[in-house]
């Protein structure tokens, strides 16, 4: 039987990323074969995470110092793997990996393996050089591309033309669903205060950015739903980075200035977030250029309301299951009326047509089977 071998571009991130590759190996779990072999950097992030999840099985691991260094060493481990298998570069766009991806094209080329890559975000970058080098790359590897979003194909198009399928990314309905959990500690003063949480988990991200998450708006958010005399507590939950984690100090300094410091929380990135999603009042993300938005349907499951950016892959995803709770991430009043309306309990047959939605179109065995069937592999 054919074998599926998986490449990830990052082992250390604990990313939408590295969840999506965990929920298609928790869906080949549900069958008796095992049509997939996952390259990980030994004691990386993504290498703790897998074996967590009880899914070391499906790994072969690589030492290697460095990202770079495991990219290399595992190309040469599936050089010398039958050539019938195919490859799945997973998110390979990272500028630092690109030189050794290059190298290695001759090889790949005349060994004939089929070659895919998944994008999970647009490939772009405000460095010059960073673009040239995506693109004279791909255009030389020549992969069969597979999407997470529209939006995302409609970017990537331009270095990798030959997309296979947008395939949007699955939920783990065992975890993520409505089902009633005892606060995490660090919510409980804000439960107590009685103020309603608006959640955004999110990386702590440089503002500018070509993937800016734009949570400094969340700033003036807060001032806003202050001065109409609202008690809303902006919790934001993810890495930060930064040297010193100076993005997280400029949202702090942001927050003093408009006077709604005791109304943000800023938290590390948590593994059980489905526990912060069931005690949060609304998911409110307004990156204008996200790629997909993973914290769109894995809220939405969780029976929670999404004030979401009318752009970009969020928007994609609320257009189809809840084009109500788009907005223009731009637009505070907007914004602030639409989080109004949604935790006013007016909009519940737009949740339960959401959820509806999320449930039919981001099952892993729905994910799983797409996947599998694109690369040509049968289970």
């Amino acid at each position: 039987m054919s074998k599926l071998l998986i490449l990830p571009g990052s082992c250390d991130a604990l990313s939408g990323t590295l969840i999506t590759l965990s929920m298609l190996l928790k869906g080949i779990e549900q069958s008796s074969l095992n049509p997939v072999t996952v390259l990980v950097r030994k004691d990386s992030v993504m290498h703790r995470y897998l074996q967590e999840a009880g899914q070391s099985n499906y790994l072969h691991l690589i030492s290697a110092s460095s990202q770079q260094q495991f990219l290399r060493r595992a190309l040469d481990w599936v050089n010398h793997q039958p050539q019938s298998y195919p490859l799945l570069l997973d998110n390979c766009v990272e500028r630092s990996l690109l030189p050794t991806l290059l190298l290695s094209i001759p090889s790949l080329r005349l060994s004939r393996r089929p070659i895919y890559h998944f994008c999970h975000d647009l490939a772009l970058s405000n460095n010059l050089l960073g673009n040239v080098l995506r693109k004279m790359t791909f255009a030389w590897l020549a992969p069969q591309a597979i999407c997470n979003s529209g939006f995302t194909a409609k970017h990537i198009s331009r270095i990798m033309p030959n997309i296979q399928g947008i395939l949007y990314q699955p939920v783990d309905f065992d975890r993520f669903n409505s089902a009633p959990v005892l606060p995490p500690a660090s919510l409980k003063p804000i439960l107590e205060s009685g103020a309603k949480i608006m959640l955004t988990p999110s990386r702590i991200s440089q503002a500018g950015i070509m993937n800016d998450k734009n949570l400094r708006t969340l700033i003036p958010v807060l001032a806003e739903l202050k001065t109409r005399g609202f008690h809303y507590h902006s919790v934001i939950i993810g890495e930060d980075r930064s040297p010193g984690k100076i993005n997280t100090q400029s949202l702090f300094n942001r927050a003093t200035d408009a006077g709604v410091a005791d109304r943000l929380t800023i938290l590390p990135a948590a593994i059980e977030i489905e526990n912060y999603y069931r005690h949060a009042d609304v998911v409110v993300t307004l990156a204008p250029r996200e790629p997909f938005g993973r914290v769109i349907v894995e809220a939405i499951s969780c029976g929670v309301p999404v004030v979401g950016s009318c752009t970009g892959g969020i928007g994609e995803i609320l257009q189809q299951c809840a084009a109500l709770w788009a907005v223009d991430p731009g637009d505070i009043g907007a914004i602030v009326d639409q989080i109004l309306e949604v935790t006013s309990g007016s909009q519940d047959a737009v949740k339960v047509q959401a959820q509806a939605w999320v449930q039919k179109r981001c099952s892993i065995s729905e994910y799983q089977n797409q996947l599998l069937e694109i690369v040509g592999i049968r289970t």
